[in-house]
């Protein structure tokens, strides 16, 4: 059989299949992440790490709640920042939104961008700007504003410590434009994360003077902030 109708028939069986249970499509893994598997479940891709939803998913799913239950103006939001781009689930909802919203996204691990391309299409993601960078050494360098700033960091399950310090929430602000936007997903999964809230919540209420927290089912909060005049 030739070579590329059998493989166009592993593709069929795999898709068939992904409605009944998840299917591995790739497992692999990079200098940052020990683990990534390409998920095809219900017809769709996902990427995992080793403990975590990276991309699409319960994380698209997330955000989407999220944007629905914050309800922004989305003509107000011309330029997004997104930190922890992933495969491109964020942008791929903000594009939905505002098609001609101008975003950079900010990802520490070249083969996630990888697999993006290769799984996700982000190369074909309008008005998107990847960057292949640490999160905050991009803020430190940054010139540009933003109306909207995502921050989902994550190295498998724990976002960097660099990531929650005063010094990084200034840089963010520094990057947002008035009546701007910020959103950090923290995940709770231990009585160590569950400590850290508090602390945080005091590091974004002295940075920004004002906060509201949404609980994102039982494992999550979501910070939201705006730079007020």
């Amino acid at each position: 059989m030739n070579k590329n109708v059998l493989l166009l028939l592993m593709k069929k069986t795999d898709y068939i299949l992904s409605y009944f249970r998840p299917v591995t499509i790739e497992l692999t893994h990079s200098l940052w992440n020990p683990v990534l598997e390409v998920v095809l479940d219900g017809g769709k891709y996902s990427l995992n790490s080793k403990n975590s939803n990276y991309s699409y998913g319960s994380l698209h799913t997330l955000f989407k709640k999220i944007f629905r239950r914050l309800g922004p103006d989305w003509n107000n939001i011309n330029n997004a920042l997104i930190l922890g781009f992933g495969t491109g689930c964020v942008a791929e909802t903000i594009g939905k939104y505002n098609p001609g919203c101008i975003i950079d996204g900010v990802e520490i691990d070249s083969k996630v961008i990888e697999l993006g391309e290769k799984y996700f299409h982000t190369q074909s993601l309008k008005n998107v700007t990847i960057h292949n960078a640490d999160a905050n050494l991009f803020l430190e360098d940054c010139r540009k504003t933003f109306d909207l700033i995502i921050v989902d960091v994550y190295i498998d399950i724990d976002v960097p410590e660099e990531l929650e310090t005063e010094q990084f929430l200034i840089r963010v602000k520094n990057a947002l434009n008035v009546g701007g936007i910020v959103i950090f997903n923290k995940l709770i999964y231990s009585k160590t994360t569950r400590e850290q809230i508090p602390l945080l919540k005091n590091l974004y209420e002295k940075t920004f003077n004002n906060l509201e927290i949404m609980t994102s089912m039982i494992s999550g909060k979501i910070f939201i902030v705006k730079k007020n005049s």
